[in-house]
């Protein structure tokens, strides 16, 4: 009786224990019904207990269904989409039960389900274009305008790849110009709360410019150009900042031009060296480096996937009369094979500014006719299939230059900044339109290099 007694006091206790050791949810981010969260935020969840991890990764369910990665940190969960989340609509997760701790004597958990709801996708420009210009942000679906500096005259500017850092340079008290980062999330995760800009590199009397960070917000790159003596400026080149260490060094070779820096996906640099006619693509892991031969020089850009390097390249041409005429086609470089592809075809034509759709099928660009009966005085915007084919315009506009594309993350929408040909005097407009073409509408008068915030 004695040990009936004692084996059901000992079972009492295991249960209580076990009922006691039962895993908790004690941590959520982002929180049940938080709003105007950022589309590339992580969701993060913290156990009372270590757990078996495989098994909480099963038990995950997430609608919209998104694909992403798994990362522990002790009792710690992060999981992190490979794309951004829908802009301005509402994420559910749920714990469905039976999740249990690693240790052998513990209940399972119970089902747990919460929300939060996104953000809608921002439209970071500058402005006013003929003024001191600075940076703003704007919700084109309510027309909301949140300003992120004051008195600064910001030059150019970027984003991170999650959409949380601003870098951009600005004028500075040296007659130079100064880099600068603004952080948008803040405690309450929501530009209002953005921290105020601080300065990341002072570069006296130097134009620091073009400012662009890698993928994994390790490195920023940009143009560095030293005055001489004499006050003439000499030859650009290209830096890398450490965004830990803050230290600073040149990338171009010694004595050459080099301009526009931009990064892959793969965190390969690629910029243009004047010197050279050429595009130079490096690893700062390595220090290796490929070049791409292109006499022109015009911006390019990476396809998502960080296979190809996209630029405009011009060729020349007999007519009639003896004379030559160019015209510029976009030059597809696979990067690592080192070859190139015409993918705008035969026609005479000038084609520039190339931008890939976030899922890398479709490329938009500005293209204008060059032939006297198809000749317009400004470029339009058109969009293609990655390979080429498929070109159609979306604007028709023929006085009106059109750039500054910029492809919404979520592929929904395109920005650009047109400009009018035939009236000089007036300033150019930034507008947003369907990525069919369908509903262009007007954003700001002034406004312009505008860049989607996911």
């Amino acid at each position: 009786m004695a040990v009936l007694v004692v084996v059901l006091i000992t079972g009492v206790s295991l249960a209580i224990y076990a009922w006691n050791s039962k895993p908790q949810l004690v941590e959520i981010y982002p929180q049940d019904g938080a709003t105007n969260i950022l589309a590339t935020m992580p969701i993060r969840m913290v156990f009372s207990r270590s757990m078996r991890q495989e098994m909480v990764n099963e038990h995950i369910k997430i609608e919209p269904s998104v694909s992403g990665n798994f990362s522990w940190d002790d009792n710690s969960l992060t999981f992190t989409p490979n794309q951004p989340w829908p802009s301005g609509e509402t994420i559910s997760v749920t714990l469905e039960a039976g999740m249990r701790a690693t240790s052998w004597l513990s209940f399972p958990m119970d089902q747990n389900s919460w929300s939060f709801r996104t953000g809608s996708a921002n439209l970071a420009y500058l402005w006013p274009a003929d003024g001191k210009a600075e940076l703003y942000a704007l919700d084109p679906l309510s027309g909301n305008i949140h300003q992120y500096t004051s008195d600064m005259g910001v030059l150019d500017y970027s984003i991170s790849s999650d959409g949380i850092e601003f870098y951009f340079s600005a004028t500075n008290s040296k007659g130079g110009s100064s880099l600068y980062q603004i952080n948008r999330t803040g405690e309450g995760n929501s530009a209002q709360d953005a921290d105020p800009a601080h300065e990341l590199l002072d570069c006296g009397t130097a134009q620091c410019r073009s400012p662009v960070a890698s993928d994994d917000d390790q490195y920023l790159a940009y143009e560095y150009v030293l005055p001489d003596v004499s006050g003439e400026d000499t030859p650009t080149q290209i830096w890398i900042l450490n965004l830990s260490s803050l230290e600073a060094v040149p990338v171009g070779r010694d004595g050459h031009e080099t301009v526009q820096p931009g990064w892959s996906t793969a965190g390969l640099l690629a910029y243009y060296d004047r010197t050279s006619s050429a595009y130079e693509v490096y690893n700062p892991q390595d220090q290796n480096r490929i070049q791409l031969h292109n006499q022109t020089g015009q911006p390019g850009a990476w396809s998502p996937d960080g296979r190809y390097y996209l630029a405009p390249e011009i060729t020349y041409s007999d007519t009639a009369g003896g004379t030559e005429t160019g015209a510029s086609y976009l030059m597809r470089y696979e990067v690592q094979d080192k070859t190139v592809e015409n993918i705008s075809g035969v026609e005479l034509i000038e084609d520039v500014e190339p931008v890939y759709s976030p899922d890398g099928s479709l490329i938009a660009l500005a293209r204008k006719y060059l032939d006297a009966q198809n000749w317009t005085l400004g470029r339009q915007v058109w969009i293609m299939n990655a390979d080429g084919t498929s070109a159609h315009p979306i604007t028709d506009e023929a006085d009106y230059n059109h750039y500054d594309i910029a492809w919404s993350r979520n592929g929904r929408w395109i920005a650009y900044v047109r400009f009018n040909q035939a009236v000089l005097a007036n300033p150019p407009e930034l507008w947003m339109v369907n990525a069919d073409g369908s509903e262009p509408v007007q954003l700001v008068i002034g406004g312009y290099s505008p860049i989607w915030i996911p």
